[in-house]
């Protein structure tokens, strides 16, 4: 499992997708036992701090990223 905090502003996206490669059969099966779990770490202002923590084969791609 890994962690990653980032900041979002209303109506900005995060977006989690399996890694290339990746074996979906191992992947899900992590997924059941562990599940991805999401945090609101603070609000300040018009931004949010949230944290995720996902199995290292998902992508956390902020929608700004994704789109380049």
């Amino acid at each position: 499992m890994s962690n990653l905090v980032l900041t979002r502003r209303e109506g900005e996206k995060i977006t989690l997708r399996v890694q290339p490669g990746t074996n979906a059969d191992d992947l899900l099966a992590q997924l059941l036992l562990d599940g991805i779990t999401v945090t609101v770490k603070g609000i300040e202002g018009s931004r949010a701090q949230i944290a995720i923590e996902a199995p290292l084969d998902l992508q956390i791609l902020r929608s700004e990223l994704e789109e380049a």
